[in-house]
């Protein structure tokens, strides 16, 4: 029986959706050598990346998270941080270590999300679990599995206060803004993945820690934040994105908070295929139901052309349960078991 990485690799399926408008990774029958890609074509295209996320306009500052409180939550102990992320900028981190699986070195995983409380399955405020969405609650499933899970908190919520009229994604505008103007050479997506490499800096300062089982995990905003965070930060040796739409069209890229409308300008030739093939040859699975669908296959087949080079097919997958945009029980489930074979891979 194929292996569950082979069984969602996008080369071995046939139902690719509606075609796409694709920008080849490569032209039209060349494939380069790995060393041509190492030495020449992969540089070029993060070069292209850097120039379109931007970087911040600050420099060094104090990196020293402060303790703000701890609880204990089933099977877990939980630390809350307010890290640092940039001068006048903190976030809030929360530090799941297992308490009952026997691992070590310990893997580790980053959860980036609107809140923490969801992802770790726990609500802060009350000092009990959250019963909503248990599908989503990757923080809580992989501290289960003998993790140590930094789950962490988007840059609207700890950069502007809440709006008076909060509504739609008026708080989010709000952050945009100030972000901006404070960084006018930086994009949202370049702050929301420099957040989660920073979450990520909190989990792996931890004893005993698995620096080559390092997994980014995330749905929805989560999703898109654990796949750039992926594209940019080499520590990351594997990542999961639930329904984050891969490509432009799918989702609402051009918002202010992500890249702008630099993405929708005619002859704007990169895409997430382009991302993901910064991320080759390490591992990421696309699971996808509503914003992602079976278009995305296509995105991922053109990027698997890379991890061909280093005989890594089967690292870039796709599972398509189309059930709506919350993932379903066997989407995880399956997940989780594609995540062990390539930490074993």
């Amino acid at each position: 029986m194929p292996s569950i990485s082979a069984q969602l690799s996008a080369s071995n399926v046939e139902d690719l959706g509606e075609p796409q408008q694709i920008e080849p990774i490569f032209p039209a029958g060349a494939e380069p050598t790995r060393e041509a890609w190492e030495r020449t074509e992969r540089p070029a295209l993060l070069a292209r990346w850097r120039e379109v996320v931007g970087e911040p306009a600050f420099g060094a500052f104090d990196r020293e998270a402060e303790v703000v409180g701890e609880f204990d939550a089933p099977r877990a102990h939980g630390t809350i941080f307010l890290q640092p992320t940039g001068p006048e900028q903190r976030q809030q981190v929360v530090l799941l270590e297992p308490t009952s699986a026997p691992i070590s070195p310990r893997p580790v995983a980053v959860v980036p999300y609107y809140h923490p409380e969801l992802m770790m399955g726990f609500d802060l405020a009350e000092g009990a679990p959250i019963a909503d969405r248990p599908n989503v609650q990757f923080g809580r499933h992989l501290a289960e599995q003998g993790y140590v899970v930094a789950c962490m908190e988007a840059f609207p919520y700890n950069t502007v206060p809440e709006p008076e009229v909060n509504e739609g994604f008026a708080w989010w505008q709000a952050g945009a803004e100030e972000l901006l103007a404070d960084n006018p050479g930086w994009t949202g997506i370049g702050k929301l993945a420099w957040d989660t490499s920073r979450a990520l800096d909190l989990a792996l300062e931890q004893p005993d820690v698995d620096r080559e089982r390092v997994v980014a995990i995330g749905h929805s905003l989560g999703g898109k934040m654990a796949f750039y965070a992926s594209a940019f930060d080499e520590r990351i040796t594997a990542g999961i994105g639930s329904d984050f739409g891969i490509a432009w069209e799918f989702t609402n890229w051009e918002a202010p908070w992500y890249f702008g409308p630099q993405v929708q300008r005619e002859g704007f030739a990169l895409n997430g295929h382009h991302a993901l093939a910064l991320i080759a040859p390490r591992s990421f699975l696309v699971i996808a139901g509503y914003y992602d669908r079976p278009e995305s296959r296509q995105y991922i087949r053109e990027a698997q052309r890379v991890y061909r080079l280093y005989g890594r097919e089967e690292a870039a997958g796709c599972f398509l349960h189309m059930t709506g945009h919350q993932p379903t029980e066997e989407s995880i489930t399956t997940a989780y078991a594609w995540l062990e074979e390539q930490f074993q891979s």
